[in-house]
């Protein structure tokens, strides 16, 4: 009877082992590179939301930025969803392409204003509104920026990087 409470005492431990290093990988699992730019991932801060996702079919796929997401889109088939973060944590702006076509919600503007690719993820975002997009700006010591439409911006993706 010692010998079987000894082993599964030590069965017990592994499992527990086991299941701690499995979690921590899957807590970890979204950090990592961008698939279109190959720079780290950035990671969600407690005052704002960073990190872009895209949804086709079951698969979940991180991106760097806005800009990485859709200048990536083309290795795609079918319908996308990008969950976009927005001026409000906890709310992404939620783009989808559908037959090929892109939708954005109404009064959706973008700004997509990086000279270096480094700064993405605070230059290549989407807000819920004009007046979201210029308190942004104006508090992030962006002057001088323009917030454009979703055409603009997928007109502005669609160019070459220089």
């Amino acid at each position: 009877m010692k010998n079987i409470l000894q082993t599964l005492s030590k069965s017990l431990a592994l499992l527990a082992v086991l299941g701690t290093v499995g979690m921590s990988s899957m807590a970890m699992a979204h950090e990592g590179d961008c698939p279109y730019c190959k720079l780290k991932l950035v990671q969600n801060t407690k005052e704002m939301d960073n990190e872009v996702v895209l949804k086709v079919g079951n698969k979940r796929i991180e991106y760097r930025c806005l800009y990485c997401v859709i200048k990536d889109q083309k290795r795609y088939k079918g319908d996308l969803i990008v969950f976009a973060p927005s001026e409000k944590k906890g709310e992404p702006i939620i783009l989808k392409r559908t037959d090929g076509k892109w939708t954005a919600p109404e009064g959706t503007v973008f700004l997509n204003s990086f000279k270096k690719h480094a700064d993405c993820s605070a230059l290549s975002r989407a807000f819920s509104s004009k007046a979201a997009f210029d308190k942004y700006a104006s508090s992030n010591g962006h002057t001088g920026m323009k917030a454009m439409t979703w055409a603009e911006f997928a007109d502005a993706v669609a160019k070459p990087a220089n």
